[in-house]
């Protein structure tokens, strides 16, 4: 991170957090729904660079093609590039 780097909101990577917890007693097309919430947070928040927009989006798309038992190994990641 450069000296300039802006701060992201902590309320996005909570609400993932809280998408992922209840991931499990949603059906898929309501968990992806809610995934796409974070997509639209992220793609107007102007505190994330590309790079960084771009990483997210390839982490939920993974998140979003997986087997849901393997959703927790890309969480951890997007959580570490969504702070």
């Amino acid at each position: 991170m450069g000296l300039f780097s802006k701060k992201h909101d902590p309320a996005v990577v909570e609400s993932f957090l809280n998408i992922m917890e209840q991931g499990a007693s949603l059906e898929e097309v309501e968990f992806l729904d809610r995934l796409n919430m974070i997509v639209c947070t992220v793609e107007r928040d102007d505190t994330y660079s590309t790079n960084e927009k771009l990483k997210i989006y390839e982490l939920l798309s993974q998140i979003s093609n997986c087997f849901p038992e393997e959703r927790a190994k890309y969480a951890k990641k997007l959580v570490r590039v969504l702070r």
